[in-house]
């Protein structure tokens, strides 16, 4: 990822105005190597080009004129679930996140705010044992049922453990995997963990984000592809004039 795509990531994630310092500090976080002088430059190429606009002196604000990426930023205890994994298992590719992550596109807001912990089909057993060990006061779920998600995924502390497909696509916020808008939209339709995003809802969270987020089609395809959901998917975006 370019130092350009994490500036407009960093803006998108800011309710108002940021300034270079500030930016600086978010990128020297997520481990970017990176001069103030080229982030100068950097942060007047993308006022050029529209991608960003001037909020003030010395400030800088998203434009209005695009469609900002999305950007999952995970709450304290993600970051330290995964970093604690990161540490434990550093050659493993994990992704932590919440299925609350589409409840902002959803119409009727479920009540769901279990962990995902994705990860390499390998190590899974692994992750599973080791978060039994760590977090005793959770419910750990391995790569549920269909009966299993009935029964437990409305549950407090619940931490779901389920293979990272290959090639999926991910982002980073500050050094942390977490799933891109892409990886989302196919993991709803093919994962049995959102079966309460299905029907209409499902047409609505669709719909919701290629409104107000820049999507790539050809990434979501090609993982649609990967998940055998290449054919429901395109139906869907058909179907939403998408």
């Amino acid at each position: 990822m370019t130092i350009s795509s994490e500036i407009i990531k960093f803006a998108t994630s800011r309710t108002s105005s940021f300034t270079k310092k500030e930016l600086l500090e978010f990128l020297k976080a997520g481990t970017e190597d990176v001069s103030a002088g080229t982030v100068h430059v950097l942060l007047n190429r993308l006022v050029e080009s529209g991608k960003l606009a001037k909020a003030g002196h010395g400030l800088f604000i998203l434009s209005d004129m695009i469609k900002p990426p999305y950007v999952y930023i995970p709450n304290d205890a993600e970051k330290e679930l995964s970093s604690a994994l990161k540490r434990k298992f550093p050659f493993v590719t994990c992704c932590v996140w919440k299925a609350s992550a589409i409840t902002p596109f959803m119409q009727h807001i479920p009540s769901m705010s279990f962990i995902l912990v994705d990860v390499e089909r390998i190590a899974m057993d692994a992750v599973f044992q080791h978060l039994q060990g760590q977090y005793p006061e959770s419910m750990i779920l391995l790569n549920p049922s269909q009966s299993d998600c009935d029964r437990y995924l409305n549950m407090d502390n619940l931490i779901v453990v389920r293979p990272l497909i290959a090639e999926a696509p991910l982002s980073t916020y500050q050094g942390v995997n977490t799933p891109s808008i892409e990886k989302i939209l196919v993991d709803i339709v093919s994962e049995k963990e959102f079966d309460y995003a299905g029907g209409a809802e499902l047409y609505h969270i669709y719909n919701n984000v290629f409104e107000s987020i820049e999507v790539n089609k050809k990434k979501l395809l090609r993982y649609a592809s990967r998940r055998n959901r290449k054919e429901r998917i395109e139906q869907i975006l058909k179907s939403n004039n998408l």
